[in-house]
C-alpha cells in the first residue's frame, strides 16, 4: 500500500510517436519529474516502443531528462544527435522491392492480428540507415550489451508471429540494446526490420502504441503512460491528410484506453498524458518531419504544466478510498 513512507512502485511506459513525438514525450517527462519530485530513471519498470524505445533506453543508460531536454533545446553541448540529419528528412528513402511482413496480411484475414498491424505487414521494407541511432545507443551504453536499469522492456514485433515481444523481460528472446531499439524503430516503408536470432521484428508500435498492458502482472502500484499517439482532445483539422493521421490516433486512443482499463481493473493507478489538441496543431500529419520538431516541443512546454497536473489529479480521484468504494 502506497503511504508517505512508502512511495508508490512506478513503472514509467513510453509511446511510440516518431520525432514529433520524442520532442513532445521529453517535454512532458521535464514536467512530470518536476510536479513529481521524482527522476524517471527510478521507474520500477521503463517500458518504450518506438522513439519510446530510444528514450527508455536512454534512460536505462542513466542519462536525465534535463540532458535529453537540453539536447532538444541545443543547449547540450555533449548531445549525441543531430537533429537536421540523423532521424531522416520529411520523407523516408525509397523502399525496397519486398514487404515488410506478409505473413501479417495474412494473419490480419484469419483475424489473428489487427487491421493496422496486417496493412503495415503489406508496406514495403524500410531503407533508412540506422546508423545513428546505434551510436547513439552505444554511446549511451558505452559499448555494453544492454542498459544499467535492470527493468528495461523494449516492445517491437516478431513478423513471423505477429505477436509483441518485450526485449529485457523474462523470457523474451536474447537481443543486444542496439538491435532491440532498432527493431522497436523500425517503422514499416521507413526503417529497415531487424533480424534477431532466427526471427525478424518491426515497430511494436504496429501492434501497441504503449504495450501497457504488459505492467497488469508487474510488481507496481502506479503505471505512468506517455501515449504521443494517443488524444482524448482531438482536434478538427481541415486537411485532408490531418484527418487521415487523426484516424489513426482514434484507433491508437482506443487501445490505449482497453489497456488503461486492464491496468485499472488490476488496481494499478494509471497517470495517463497523452497530447491536447494545441499539441496536435503542432503536430501536422507527418509526425516524422524533423523540421516540425522545435515548434512541438515550443508547445509542449507549454501545455504538459496542466496536461500533467490534470493527469496527476486524475489518477488521485480515480483512486480515492470513495471512489474505490463507488466502483
Amino acid at each position: 500500500m502506497t503511504t508517505p513512507n512508502h512511495p508508490p512502485r512506478r513503472a514509467l511506459v513510453l509511446g511510440c510517436g516518431g520525432v514529433a513525438g520524442g520532442a513532445w514525450s521529453i517535454a512532458a517527462l521535464h514536467h512530470l519529474e518536476q510536479q513529481l519530485d521524482w527522476d524517471a530513471r527510478n521507474a520500477e519498470i521503463l517500458v518504450g516502443t518506438s522513439v519510446g524505445a530510444v528514450l527508455a533506453a536512454l534512460l536505462g543508460s542513466g542519462v536525465s531528462v534535463d540532458q535529453l531536454l537540453a539536447c532538444q533545446q541545443g543547449d547540450n553541448a555533449q548531445c549525441q544527435w543531430d537533429h537536421d540529419s540523423d532521424s531522416g528528412g520529411a520523407l523516408p528513402p525509397l523502399p525496397a522491392a519486398s514487404l515488410t511482413g506478409a505473413s501479417l496480411a495474412l494473419k490480419g484475414l484469419r483475424g489473428d492480428v489487427s487491421v493496422l498491424t496486417a496493412v503495415c505487414g503489406l508496406m514495403p521494407r524500410g531503407q533508412f540507415d540506422m546508423a545513428p541511432f546505434r551510436r547513439l545507443i552505444d554511446n549511451a551504453t558505452d559499448g555494453a550489451d544492454w542498459v544499467k536499469h535492470p527493468a528495461t522492456w523494449i516492445m517491437a514485433v516478431d513478423t513471423a508471429t505477429g505477436k509483441r515481444v518485450a526485449f529485457g523481460k523474462g523470457g523474451a528472446p536474447g537481443a543486444t540494446i542496439g538491435d532491440a531499439v532498432c527493431a522497436s524503430y523500425g517503422v514499416p516503408c521507413w526503417c529497415p526490420p531487424v533480424n534477431i536470432g532466427n526471427h525478424t521484428y518491426i515497430d511494436g508500435g504496429v501492434a501497441s502504441p504503449s504495450s501497457a498492458d504488459l505492467l497488469v502482472d508487474s510488481a507496481v502500484d502506479e503505471v505512468i503512460l506517455l501515449a504521443p499517439m494517443a488524444s482524448r482532445q482531438p482536434d478538427r483539422p481541415r486537411s485532408p491528410l490531418k484527418q487521415i493521421e487523426r484516424r489513426v490516433r482514434r484507433y491508437m486512443t482506443s487501445v490505449v484506453d482497453r489497456e488503461e482499463a486492464i491496468l485499472t481493473k488490476a488496481g494499478k493507478r494509471v497517470i495517463r498524458i497523452e497530447p491536447n489538441a494545441q499539441d496536435l496543431a503542432a503536430f501536422g500529419y507527418n509526425m516524422m518531419d524533423p523540421k516540425r520538431r522545435q515548434r512541438v516541443l515550443a508547445t509542449a512546454l507549454q501545455t504538459t504544466p496542466h496536461t500533467v497536473q490534470a493527469a496527476v489529479a486524475q489518477a488521485e480521484m480515480a483512486t480515492a478510498p470513495e471512489a474505490l468504494n463507488a466502483g
